[in-house]
């Protein structure tokens, strides 16, 4: 009599899991039997009641199983929790394709289920969760690298690309930010993350430069909402003892809000309403037509950046 593996996930978490499943099995001997599409539960059960003459421990992939359709109880018999040839049963993440929509919980109590693993929701949470996937793989994060993989990244399948790509390019020492920034990220994407660390770092030679490596071809709309998204948070985070509920009301992610501090303590409030009213207007001039374009966008952040320098002179005069 066969015994159950139920596979219960989506995309590429399935095939992971499938192949992790199936490896996990030829490391205990098992030997790969075939695979099919659906079938009939009658007959993929009585086909693989024993094992062939020198296939001792076998197993067979079932892709797509809610297509076996309802497991009919009357077969439970034919199920045990260890056995000679395993069917491995590909089902979804969907609640309305997994194996409990399928098969009755008698049987389902004989069998071993697989599931992805959920995503937390909160971003610190995700940086626990990042690490303890990073030390899986054999690669070790530092507290930077993982919350700028967790600002970067939501996809839990695409984060673990990223590890197993970071872990053959990072083999002695921790992945920092910056290896993440110059390893998981392309060019544009990389110039747009400079701009806005360097917006909250007050640093107005990185801002020119990544702000000017934009391209100008394309259009500016879509620019403008990761700069209002960041600033957005350096506004909030200036409203004193709220602003942490704010923070995690808006699930603002760590690395986003330390840089968005950052930017509260160098511009001030004022300033920083200023700006994010410049954002606003400059989005609803250009979608009008009648806006400036990227030299409009320019202007805005060298008048935000010239409040550093203004602010810098108080603070020296304060100081005497």
């Amino acid at each position: 009599m066969p015994s159950l593996l139920l596979i219960a996930a989506s995309g590429t978490a399935q095939r992971r899991l499938l192949e992790e499943s199936c490896a996990g099995l030829e490391k205990k001997g098992y030997t790969a039997a075939g695979s099919q599409e659906g079938g009939e539960w009658n007959s993929v059960l009585s086909d693989n009641m024993t094992s062939g003459l020198f296939d001792e421990n076998r197993y067979v992939v079932v892709e797509s199983a809610p297509l076996l359709g309802d497991f009919p109880e009357k077969l439970s018999f034919m199920v045990t929790p260890d056995a000679s040839t395993v069917i491995v049963l590909v089902y979804e993440s969907d609640p309305k394709l997994q194996p409990s929509k399928f098969i009755p919980q008698s049987v389902l109590s004989q069998c071993r289920t697989v599931k992805a693993e959920a995503f937390p929701r909160w971003p610190r949470e995700r940086q626990i969760w990042v690490t303890r996937a990073a030390e899986e793989l054999g690669v070790k994060v530092a507290p930077d690298g993982a919350a700028m993989i967790v600002e970067l990244l939501d996809d839990p399948e695409e984060i673990r690309a990223q590890l197993k790509s970071l872990a053959r390019l990072k083999k002695d020492a921790p992945v920092t930010a910056g290896d993440v920034e110059d390893l998981c990220l392309d060019d544009g994407s990389r110039n747009m993350l400079r701009l806005l660390d360097g917006l909250c770092k007050g640093d107005s030679a990185a801002v020119l430069k990544s702000l000017r490596s934009l391209p100008e071809t394309d259009e500016l709309i879509p620019a403008l909402v990761p700069i209002h998204n960041r600033m957005r948070l350096a506004w909030y985070a200036g409203l004193g003892r709220s602003s942490a509920a704010f923070a995690k009301a808006l699930g603002a992610r760590d690395y986003a809000w330390r840089m968005g501090c950052q930017a509260d303590r160098i511009y001030g409030h004022a300033a920083l309403t200023e700006f994010i009213a410049d954002l606003i207007r400059i989005n609803i001039e250009e979608r009008s037509s009648a806006g400036a374009g990227w030299h409009g966008l320019e202007t805005a952040v060298i008048r935000l950046m010239e409040k550093t320098a203004v602010k810098g002179i108080k603070n020296k005069r304060n100081s005497f």
